[in-house]
């Protein structure tokens, strides 16, 4: 069964906004719960595209930072906001002379997510014996604060009229240790790539060749033999 979990997030911000506006406290812990698992469903959705690429299912468990890091391992981009345009070719591979702008794919990234998303569920607690013992409980004023630029960035991505757009470069393997294949984007920006295998931890530099190959280099240091005079290395 498919999660539409951007319509579930589009419904979580907006009983969050209610929440907000009403100005009390209790409604203010309702509301950094709801944006909390705004935050969630955005990257459970953003992770579709990649649902071949991630690895292990273990991955399946873990919290959007983690995932969004492990989205990024497989490319780069994929938390980079991107611009959407069509348009016909006057012939094969010729650049079109009018583009149709279809629309920006605003995307949650890492870094609101790094932000925001441990310092809300901070608040979901009851405040430690330290805080109260120091006369410190939740300060309701900087919940309220943060609540609101994170609003603002979340109705940033809901003002998107693509989303998911994804046209992929990539390439794959056999892990030359351990066998398990890789799949892994092609960098954009033509420059090399470290690439893990997530089952053994062989690494492996990623680039592209002159003649448009992409090469997987095992990652390897040599060891000197320590037999004197011995100059092998293995």
């Amino acid at each position: 069964m498919t999660a539409f979990f951007r319509h579930q997030a589009r419904t979580l911000l907006e009983k969050a906004e209610v929440k907000l506006a009403t100005g009390e406290d209790d409604d203010l812990l309702d509301a950094a719960l709801r944006l909390r698992m705004v935050m969630e469903a955005l990257t459970y959705e953003r992770s579709k595209i990649y649902k071949d690429e991630l690895g292990p299912t273990v991955m399946e468990t873990w919290q959007p930072r983690k995932l969004m890091q492990r989205m990024l391992e497989v490319d780069p981009q994929a938390d980079a906001s991107g611009s959407l345009s069509m348009g016909t070719e006057p012939s094969l591979g010729e650049t079109p002379k009018e583009m149709r702008f279809m629309g920006t794919d605003n995307v949650l990234n890492l870094a609101t997510l790094k932000t925001h998303y441990v310092a809300l569920g901070s608040y979901l607690h009851v405040p430690t014996l330290g805080k109260w013992s120091s006369s410190q409980g939740h300060n309701y004023e900087r919940l309220r604060k943060r609540c609101e630029n994170l609003v603002e960035a979340l109705q940033l991505v809901f003002s998107s009229y693509v989303w998911n757009v994804d046209f992929k470069q990539s390439s794959t393997i056999d892990c030359t240790n351990c066998g398990t294949t890789l799949t892994r984007r092609i960098s954009k920006d033509g420059q090399t790539r470290v690439v893990e295998c997530w089952d053994c931890r062989m690494t492996y530099n990623m680039f592209e060749t002159k003649d448009g190959q992409v090469m997987f280099d095992p990652r390897q240091t040599g060891i000197p033999c320590i037999a004197d005079g011995c100059d092998s290395i293995y």
